[in-house]
């Protein structure tokens, strides 16, 4: 299980900064009966003290009444942040979009190591999946997935170029497809494991990609795990 710290107001703050800044990718999960996700959020705005302003939310999602509570979900580079909230009314911008607001969290917030959060399964395990590499289809697992790129685990050694193009099929478990190609970027092979070749791969969405359900799943796994971060 991996450890979270909490976080100083001034820590706080210039996380979110940066994470306005960047765009930092943000979701939502409502709590109670009612529970969702929404996804491809980012913050506006904030006021140190005073409320958070989110962007970003899609047409077809419906508007949560204020007071519901709510657990943010930040991640910004290696580094995913949580905290506590309930919603206040939503305000729109100067094109009419909703504004989601949020009043300043009562309790710290907490940051976790990407690396601790891992999104390839609901308990963690790896998902098996296919791939095209140089005209063959391998199997293989799929040990870790973010937004940009998967690790991928074979139960062979093989030799393979970086920057090879490799093509990645998987059904998540919550029935989401994955289907895209990638570009390797690392190589690294662990003498002596069952899964010895271990690549990282970039993902390289094409136009007619659909990784919206992907991300979707990302996040919804990322905030879950945060919440039993929290718990334990």
């Amino acid at each position: 299980m991996g450890h979270a710290s909490q976080l100083s107001a001034s820590v706080l703050e210039q996380f979110l900064i940066q994470a306005r800044l960047t765009k930092a990718v943000a979701s939502l999960r409502l709590q109670g009966p009612n529970s969702r996700l929404l996804g491809d959020l980012h913050i506006l705005a904030f006021r140190m003290g005073a409320v958070l302003e989110l962007a970003g939310l899609h047409v077809r999602d419906s508007v949560p009444p204020g007071g519901t509570p709510v657990t943010l979900t930040l991640l910004l580079g290696e580094e995913v942040l949580t905290l506590e909230s309930t919603l206040l009314s939503p305000a729109t911008d100067e094109t009419g979009a909703t504004l989601l607001r949020l009043a300043w969290p009562q309790e710290p917030a907490r940051l976790h190591r990407r690396r601790d959060v891992r999104v390839a399964a609901p308990d963690q395990s790896p998902l098996k999946v296919r791939v095209g590499l140089e005209g063959q289809q391998l199997d293989a697992l799929l040990v870790n997935l973010t937004e940009t790129g998967v690790g991928l685990a074979f139960d062979k050694p093989l030799i393979v170029d970086l920057h090879a193009t490799v093509d990645i099929d998987a059904e998540l478990p919550d029935g989401a497809i994955l289907h895209c190609p990638g570009e390797v970027r690392h190589l690294t092979y662990l003498e002596g494991q069952d899964y010895p070749t271990r690549l990282g791969v970039v993902l390289q969405p094409q136009e007619d990609t659909d990784m919206e359900s992907v991300h979707r799943f990302i996040q919804a796994r990322r905030t879950d795990r945060s919440q039993s971060f929290r718990k334990n």
